[in-house]
């Protein structure tokens, strides 16, 4: 299979891999609500796994509410409410009787969860209160959908707390940053940390911190946010708790998620022109055995091949016997090099006979990637590789993150940059609301905001207006 070129036209290849490569089924008969196929599910599952160990690790409690949302939920807290309304989808008949309370379907959680939490948090002594729900959200985007990167309705993680003090509050966001940071580490992810500026804050937050990956067409790709809510949804929802002093305060809160577009962000930064690479810890299948053998040879090959497999697995890999009658040796080499398996074991009567074995790893390239190694040796020799990858997955993933800063000096190179190779532009900016807008109708980007992770003072004037400066900013166009 002859895949697209990545770089020249991504959005094409991208598409063709995840549907190759069985990640997603787009063929589903409403738009932007797709099939995830099980070996994209897979991946979504490794990811699940270590996050609600981190969040289990940090206090946090699962739960699940409801997807129905009544019209008057969503409008008690009405700025959050407004930042909804355009991608809300609502229920308004069951069977032929109009309903007497609209019904939105759930476009994300804070109003339904924090009247119940209003019901549930009495004293000091329930604080903190933490929450996670792994659930669906549907929100009908008016923008051109893209399975993954853009869809209607998604899968996610959203972490929800109330604490006493703001100071609390501000501990718990940056808690949630580090269990953001364990899982992105797994996916060997590579991003900024950036606060959004004020007129692209999250709906009723005092701040909002995103994370943004780059992708190799020049465009970002936002995978998880952060909120700090203060006391507005609180205030609103009347989430009140008796304190020390007896006296009765408003919650301070914050809220974060995590969804399905991570799986785009994977697929499109380790990715090449022969299909998927998927880091090894996350990888529906790890190690792939391919039994090479002519007529005569078959029994003794996939009785090895067996016994390795079984080695394998109870050494605790994720293990794959390709043993599919049909199909030539190198129609699965390629067919598994498309799924971005890390390892692949080629085993036939000679390599039985000298008790050996062939290892090809995905991240390298011919005639790097191939290793000879003893059979005994096979499960050892499995965890270094698999560790190998993942940190030269990483590394790369670090490289592209870095050649994809940018430091224009005027505002005519900005433009410039923007409208061709795009990537991150880190300029000085003013703060008005004008210059954010003019970058946008000129370029397509926005300004996704200052580094959270570290602190940079601007030296010099607005690269648009040329006022003096207020912030550091980084300009990109996204997903």
């Amino acid at each position: 299979m002859k895949l697209p070129d990545k770089k020249k036209n991504f959005l094409k290849w991208y598409s063709e891999i995840i549907s190759y490569a069985n990640i997603v089924d787009n063929r589903s008969p409403v738009k932007g609500s797709n099939v995830i196929m099980p070996y994209g599910y897979s991946i979504w599952e490794s990811i699940t796994k270590k996050l609600d160990a981190e969040l289990k690790k940090t206090g946090h409690k699962n739960a699940y509410f409801p997807l129905f949302i009544p019209e008057d939920y969503l409008e008690k807290e009405a700025e959050h409410f407004d930042g909804f309304v355009p991608e809300v989808a609502w229920v308004t008949r069951a069977g032929d009787k109009e309903l007497e309370r609209k019904l939105a379907l759930r476009p994300t959680s804070e109003t339904i969860m924090y009247d119940m939490f209003r019901l549930w948090i009495r004293s000091h002594g329930d604080l903190p209160f933490k929450i996670n729900q792994f659930c669906n959200i549907i929100r009908f985007d008016t923008k051109e959908t893209k399975p993954l990167l853009r869809d209607r309705e998604f899968l996610w993680s959203e972490g929800h707390t109330c604490h006493a003090t703001a100071e609390d509050a501000e501990r718990q966001v940056r808690e949630s940053m580090k269990i953001y940071e364990a899982v992105y580490k797994l996916c060997c992810m590579s991003y900024l940390i950036l606060r959004r500026p004020k007129h692209d804050t999250f709906a009723g937050a005092i701040y909002s911190i995103a994370y943004d990956c780059p992708l190799p067409d020049g465009r970002t790709l936002q995978i998880g946010t952060t909120h700090n809510l203060g006391q507005g949804f609180s205030k609103a929802f009347e989430i009140v708790f008796q304190d020390k002093d007896k006296q009765n305060k408003f919650v301070y809160q914050t809220c974060y998620g995590l969804s399905t577009r991570l799986i785009a962000a994977i697929i499109g930064l380790h990715g090449d022109e022969k299909g998927l690479i998927i880091p090894p810890y996350i990888a529906p299948i790890q190690v792939v055995i391919v039994p090479i053998y002519k007529k005569g040879q078959k029994e003794l090959v996939i009785k090895e091949s067996e016994k390795l497999k079984k080695k394998l697995l109870k050494a605790g890999f994720k293990v794959e016997l390709d043993d599919r009658e049909g199909y030539t040796p190198g129609w699965k080499f390629n067919e598994w090099e498309v799924r971005g398996v890390p390892i692949r074991i080629e085993i036939g009567p000679r390599d039985i006979e000298n008790q050996q074995l062939v290892l090809v790893r995905r991240d390298k390239p011919v005639p790097t990637n191939k290793e000879t190694i003893a059979i005994q040796d096979v499960t050892k020799e499995v965890k270094r590789i698999l560790k190998e990858i993942n940190d030269y997955l990483q590394k790369r993933a670090d490289k592209l993150l870095e050649d994809s800063i940018s430091h224009p000096k005027t505002y005519e190179e900005l433009i410039e940059i923007q409208n061709t190779k795009r990537g991150f532009s880190r300029v000085n900016w003013c703060g008005d609301i004008e210059c954010a807008e003019k970058i946008k109708e000129e370029t397509g980007a926005d300004i996704r905001g200052t580094r959270e992770d570290i602190k940079e003072k601007p030296a010099g004037k607005c690269i648009v207006c040329g006022k003096e400066a207020k912030e550091v900013v980084y300009v990109a166009a996204a997903y």
